[in-house]
């Protein structure tokens, strides 16, 4: 699946070294301005066609980004040890289009018998027993077709009279021997928003300190979490539009540079892991671990996303033991009311089942004895318990504890721990915290 190995991939079958040396214009600054009389010529008609390809592929770059938006399915056979590619469209780091419009498979022992000598498999100890892992990529290939007659130049030669009529770009299958990628010497694009939903690291300089962008989050974040609960939200949302504007100024609008081959500019469809190729009495055989898919970049369509992004979250899952409703915790004086979210049982309604504490500047965090608890379920759909403190607090925030694991916790009716997830599982000490002044 290397070049030559699946022919026929969307042009005619004219000798490739005649075919695939030209490309498509792309100069998305520039379009003729047309006028009355111009003379027209094949300059003019390339910028025409490449005003309009190079701004799609810019515009598909820079809003889309590089990866399959739909197919490429990979699969393996395991009866005839070929491996098959199906039909897809990708769309690569320039923004161009890979369009892969029929199935492609290769015969894997075959593959190995023609590749078997590549330097990428210095290592294999014998070609007749080779283990290894390996990547399926598809890369951007174009090819003249349509052969017409032309008129040529006086000294162009007898070969001149004849032009391509057509230029198709096409998708090229490859199968690549499988290296783990050095680290990157910068953090990957956007890394500041990836930062800050939680999904990449820290990124670090030579020192190993945080990189100026790194401590500066680090500091807003700071900032903002030591505001008041009431003013964070806000603070989060001004925190993000400035993440995202400093995450998009660090992206180049310009075409990424690239090899003169293009071979970093393939995508990779899949990996396969545990590759094993080998050759005994019956011939060769091929298997395959596994092909794993999660190794491409995958493009989904904007109504998609927007409706991910706008769907109603799923209902949290209702917890089996009781919980604390939703401002159901109350200071009066000294005496605390609790409210549950379901009846509980009596008995295990005792001052073990709870604790209670306020924070004092200065002196810290002081504990409360609180006197035996109050059970009332005069309200089915509100049970309450009310906690009488051994004195009235002064401290700015006033901690419940209610006690849902050990030896004594607080039960239900249904007798399942406060807090408890599942009928089956073990209950959870629920903590209330009440802001006052």
């Amino acid at each position: 699946m290397n070049a030559n190995d699946t022919p026929g991939l969307g042009c005619s079958g004219l000798p490739l070294i005649d075919r695939c040396a030209a490309s498509l214009p792309d100069n998305p600054q520039c379009a003729p301005n047309y006028h009355f009389g111009m003379l027209l010529g094949v300059a003019d008609l390339r910028a025409e066609q490449g005003f309009h390809v190079g701004r799609l592929r810019r515009h598909q770059r820079l809003l889309h980004g590089s990866g399959v938006v739909a197919g490429y399915p990979v699969r393996f056979d395991a009866d005839d040890f070929e491996l098959h590619v199906g039909p897809g469209y990708a769309i690569d780091a320039l923004g161009r289009d890979l369009l892969l419009d029929s199935e492609q498979c290769v015969s894997l022992p075959k593959w190995w018998e023609k590749h078997a000598g590549d330097d990428e498999f210095d290592d294999i100890a014998s070609a007749k027993d080779a283990r290894f892992d390996l990547d399926v990529v598809v890369c951007y290939g174009s090819c003249l077709d349509q052969p017409v007659p032309a008129i040529a130049e006086p000294c162009a030669g007898s070969a001149a009279d004849i032009a391509y009529a057509r230029l198709c770009e096409n998708a090229q299958l490859a199968l690549l021997r499988h290296v783990d990628a050095p680290p990157a010497a910068s953090p990957a694009p956007y890394h500041l928003l990836g930062r800050w939903l939680g999904l990449t690291a820290a990124a670090t300089g030579s020192e190993g300190k945080p990189l100026p962008a790194e401590q500066w989050l680090n500091d807003s974040l700071a900032g903002v979490q030591a505001l008041p609960a009431a003013e964070q939200a806000a603070a989060r949302a001004t925190l993000l539009r400035e993440v995202s504007a400093r995450a998009v100024a660090d992206i180049s609008p310009f075409a990424p540079a690239h090899a003169p081959d293009e071979a970093d500019l393939c995508l990779t469809l899949a990996r396969l892991r545990e590759v094993h190729v080998w050759q005994d009495a019956s011939g060769w055989q091929a298997t395959i671990g596994s092909v794993e898919l999660a190794t491409r970049n995958s493009l989904l369509p904007t109504s998609l996303l927007q409706t991910l992004l706008l769907a109603e979250p799923p209902p949290a899952t209702a917890a089996a033991g009781a919980v604390v409703v939703a401002d159901g915790a109350t200071l009066s004086g000294s005496d605390v009311k609790l409210v549950f979210s379901q009846k509980l049982a009596p008995a295990s309604v005792q001052a073990a089942a709870f604790g209670a504490s306020e924070y004092i500047d200065d002196e810290g965090w002081k504990t409360f004895t609180p006197a035996a608890p109050v059970y009332d379920e005069s309200d089915p759909a509100r049970p309450g318990v009310t906690l009488t403190l051994d004195r009235a607090p002064a401290g700015s925030r006033l901690r419940i504890t209610v006690v849902g694991t050990g030896s004594t916790p607080l039960l239900g009716a249904n007798l399942i721990p406060a807090g408890a997830l599942h009928p089956g599982s073990d209950g959870r000490n629920l903590t209330t915290t009440i802001f006052r002044g």
